[in-house]
């Protein structure tokens, strides 16, 4: 992706610029929870790649002819959307921008959006005959639309010092690209593509808020554009050139990148407190309500169920967002009677699901207390209990 943005910035700028582009969406990634990979790390080389299909293609939408690279183009935005469907308005903007380009050329309006329009909309109804052929629509409809609407926004009522955070973490980025989007077009550059820079941007900014939660992570498809906006101001002389570093410096220095020494410390307890569980109980049937799931891997048995995200057991605004009912996995993970149980110790009862956790807790009554330990994230630190040699 990051070689994908030092080549849509070249339509832009020369010398250390795209290079430098590159290297800044890279340094944002961490700083957003995008070390770990989260969806957009994955999605965004899809938009990439259909953005700097669209302006390879703009010489010819100019003359009124829709080229097979923007039919491409289309196709790849809309496989973007089947990894996350807030990629829908970056899509729609590149297939309103290819349109208008090619209808402003004399292309008809009518038949060349339906053409555009297919190729976008292809990926998802593959995926869709897919699953449908195997028996699985409804499942497929509810990941793709039902669980997006289920989900409450703004759950903590705290969206606004939400954005503020964000906007502060995502600075560096936001000041180059506004700069970069307010420069104004050399001789050599049309005025349409600076336009095009500002549409992908705002678009950017719309999938942000289509996800109203504003977690960190939900960044992470706006770091792409703004990027190559960045470009812009990057690409021009020395004092960009510098301006860039330092934007790719910062991002570096604020987030967990860095913090190598923390991540071994973080891994290394988890590891021994793997090797504990074993060593007392090897093999056993472990259930993870709340803290690392990669107790998983490292030891035991999970549970019989396709809930083993433990967001979807114990975060409250998650309850019922899957297309499986809630209570009814939990009552059937502890039916199937847990020997070792993880979770939180002590935990505000307001950040748990209240149906599932009463559950879980009466459960560990019955259960010993092993270990208590430390759960390390990059954002904040939780203590964990382990339970075990439970007979309920």
């Amino acid at each position: 992706t990051a070689l994908l943005v030092a080549r849509i910035v070249r339509f832009w700028a020369g010398g250390w610029g795209p290079v430098l582009a590159g290297t800044l969406y890279l340094a944002t990634l961490p700083m957003f929870g995008g070390a770990g990979g989260q969806s957009p790390v994955f999605y965004n080389l899809w938009m990439a790649m259909a953005a700097w299909a669209v302006l390879r293609a703009t010489p010819a939408l100019s003359h009124g002819r829709i080229p097979a690279g923007a039919l491409w183009a289309m196709a790849s935005a809309g496989f973007a959307i089947t990894f996350k469907q807030c990629a829908a308005a970056e899509a729609l903007f590149l297939g309103a921008w290819t349109l208008w380009r090619a209808w402003r050329g004399g292309a008809p309006l009518l038949t060349s959006g339906l053409k555009l329009a297919l190729c976008g909309l292809a990926p998802f109804a593959l995926f869709a005959l897919a699953y449908a052929l195997a028996g699985h629509w409804a499942e497929f409809w509810h990941a793709m639309v039902t669980a997006n609407l289920n989900k409450p926004a703004n759950p903590w009522g705290d969206h606004w010092s939400r954005i503020r955070a964000l906007a502060q973490s995502a600075s560096p980025a936001l000041v180059l690209a506004t700069i970069g989007l307010a420069l104004p077009a050399r001789r050599d550059e049309p005025e349409a593509d600076r336009r095009f820079l500002i549409g992908w941007v705002l678009a950017g900014l719309a999938g942000v808020a289509m996800l109203p939660n504003f977690y960190d992570h939900y960044m992470l498809p706006l770091m792409l554009p703004l990027a190559v906006a960045a470009g812009r101001t990057i690409g021009r002389g020395t004092l960009g050139m510098f301006a860039g570093a330092l934007g790719i410096f910062i991002f570096t220095l604020a987030s967990p990148a860095l913090e190598v020494a923390k991540r071994r410390a973080a891994s290394a307890e988890i590891r021994a407190l793997a090797a504990q569980i074993e060593r007392r109980q090897p093999h056993a049937r472990l259930l993870v309500f709340e803290g690392p799931m990669a107790l998983y891997s490292l030891t035991g048995q999970a549970p019989p169920s396709p809930l083993l995200d433990n967001f979807h057991l114990s975060f409250p605004f998650e309850h019922d967002t899957s297309h499986l009912k809630t209570n009814a996995e939990m009552a059937r993970i502890l039916a199937w009677k847990p020997q070792v149980v993880v979770l939180f110790d002590p935990y505000p009862a307001a950040y748990e699901n209240p149906q599932t956790a009463p559950l879980v807790r009466a459960y560990t009554a019955h259960c010993r207390l092993w270990a208590r330990a430390q759960f390390r994230e990059a954002v904040q630190v939780s203590p964990i209990a382990v339970y075990g040699d439970c007979a309920p």
